[in-house]
């Protein structure tokens, strides 16, 4: 910042006349100088140390700025928490005691479950919490149970002696810990063909539309996914995020996602009350998402995409929707995004309907 003659006659302005009148009577001039020279000195300072403090600014760079932001946030954040909390008698049970081990595996509770879905009682624990207001420990009688058709070593229910249910799942139950973990153990340890049904399963793969499909049978559609085997023989290739390039998602108006350029299939399992997804890429990835959980990703070939795309259109009801979706992650400021109405409604056991409107799209693409 360059200091000029008119930014120190304006300094000047707001000199006290008593020294000025000390310098008129002097007469020599010296004290006008003086002045002068005191005030120049005040106004250089006032610039050196405005360069400086710009000068110190700029050196930082935007990561460090930012990195300094996102501290004071994560310290304000955390501030807010404590500043805050749930009385500790107004808690859940689940939730004052949120981990307990047995057999040497660690659970971690997951939410309420009804008392129609306990199977067998495996023993009878005494529980431990730490009370955050006395900072004293507490302790609660809890009967162990399995929840039918799911399996013992990864889901666990817990019923404490006020009487409330809870189920509580493998607190490490992933392939990041578990290398050895396959997608048999994943389906198979939730017994998703019997404990779960599909919401909603769509179609865009490669059709120029969208495909909504209903009365979708979710054990029939696993069997699909099978080799001569009998196994979901398929290769984990890690965790999965939306940065992935074939992780192009969308949504109806309905509210339902879908992944663009493949299939589908969400499905919800009502013991847990919790909701999963499957999503398939004409390429042969299926990505599992279980409980709102991570994201998994698995090569299942492309082969049982295809196969599994002709069961959905030869075995089940559906419906067409005009493809012009906006993308979920195009504008994250959209508070709506929405499809074009459904335009036609088509029942596989009818040949000749399906005909006549697969003729429409053709001549509509003309």
């Amino acid at each position: 910042m360059k200091t000029t003659g008119e930014d120190i006659f304006k300094a000047l302005e707001n000199v006290d006349e008593h020294y000025i009148e000390e310098c008129r009577q002097s007469g020599s001039g010296v004290k006008i100088k003086t002045v002068w020279k005191k005030w120049a000195a005040v106004a250089a300072c006032g610039v050196i140390a405005t360069v400086t403090c710009v000068m110190m600014f700029a050196g930082k760079s935007d990561k460090d700025i930012k990195a300094k932001a996102a501290a004071d946030q994560q310290t304000a954040n955390e501030e807010a928490t404590v500043s805050y909390r749930v009385p500790w008698d107004e808690y859940a049970m689940n939730a004052k005691y949120e981990t307990f081990e047995y057999n040497d595996v660690e659970y971690v509770s997951m939410g309420h479950i009804d008392k129609s879905f306990l199977d067998s009682k495996l023993t009878t624990m005494t529980l431990v919490a730490d009370n955050y207001e006395t900072n004293k420990k507490e302790t609660t009688t809890a009967d162990i149970y399995s929840i039918k058709d799911l399996s013992p070593s990864v889901y666990l229910a817990v019923v404490f002696d006020d009487g409330s249910v809870a189920w509580y799942d493998d607190w490490e139950y992933s392939p990041d810990y578990k290398a050895d973990m396959t997608l048999d153990d994943i389906i198979n340890d939730v017994s998703l063909e019997k404990t779960a049904h599909v919401d909603y399963a769509y179609n865009d793969a490669g059709m120029g539309r969208l495909r909504k499909y209903t009365n979708t049978d979710l054990s029939k559609l696993l069997e699909l996914l099978k080799d001569d085997n009998g196994s979901y023989n398929a290769v984990y290739k890690g965790d999965a995020y939306e940065s992935d390039p074939d992780i192009n998602l969308s949504v109806t108006n309905d509210d339902e996602y879908y992944i663009e350029g493949g299939i589908t299939i969400s499905f919800f399992v009502e013991r847990l009350d919790v909701s999963g997804t499957a999503y398939f890429t004409a390429n042969g990835d299926l990505y599992v998402q279980l409980f709102a959980g991570d994201v998994l990703k698995f090569d299942i070939g492309s082969d049982k995409v295809e196969k599994l795309e002709k069961w959905l259109d030869e075995n089940c009801e559906y419906t067409d929707v005009d493809k012009n979706t906006n993308n979920v992650y195009d504008d994250e400021s959209s508070e709506e995004i929405v499809t074009s109405d459904t335009v036609t409604s088509v029942v596989k056991d009818d040949s000749d309907m399906a005909d006549e409107v697969d003729a429409e799209y053709s001549d509509e693409a003309v």
